[in-house]
């Protein structure tokens, strides 16, 4: 369900949710966010703006609650709208060095067809990046408050809620030069 048609049953059915004015209000802030950008907006954003993700005990990456201390890692590309690269895991690429943090926002997060399944995007991430801080972005990272997939899911929302952590920094040639795709 898309933003507004999730607008659009939670003022039907307002009824079965006692908080619907703060669900109302958070979707339409989300629209308002979403509907600021083009697709080729989003894909001119994206080619100067990539996802980090923290290092795990494996070597591997992923999402991972207060991540603090391990290291960040560039990853491969992924489409940026209708693929995540959240999954099992990912494999870096390289040590994302040199970033700086500037802002760290909830943010909300479809999943595709099933909610027991984490599948945020570079797009949403670029949509509900800060406006005054868009400019100065080059990375991105979710990090999770909860390592249990319940916890993090808002049925009222149909969303996923995550902190993006978003840094500004350099861009390494290899990285920006990256496939960006739809």
């Amino acid at each position: 369900m898309n933003t507004l048609e999730k607008i659009q049953w939670i003022k039907e059915h307002k009824y079965a949710y006692p908080n619907y004015e703060e669900l109302l209000s958070i979707l339409e802030k989300l629209h308002q966010q979403e509907s600021r950008f083009t697709k080729d907006d989003l894909l001119r954003l994206a080619r100067k703006i990539k996802p980090v993700m923290r290092e795990d005990k494996n070597k591997t990456v992923g999402i991972a609650p207060i991540a603090q201390g391990k290291n960040l890692f560039w990853i491969p590309p992924y489409p940026i709208h209708s693929q995540s690269f959240i999954g099992w895991c990912s494999t870096p690429i390289k040590k994302a060095e040199g970033l700086k943090e500037i802002a760290r926002v909830t943010t909300y997060h479809t999943y595709g067809g099933y909610h027991g399944f984490l599948r945020p995007s570079t797009d949403e991430a670029i949509c509900q990046c800060p406006e005054d801080i868009l400019e100065r972005v080059c990375a991105f990272e979710f990090q999770s408050s909860s390592p249990y997939i319940s916890d993090i899911f808002n049925n009222g929302l149909d969303r996923h809620v995550l902190t993006t952590i978003y840094y500004e920094g350099q861009l390494p040639a290899d990285i920006a030069d990256q496939d960006v795709s739809w």
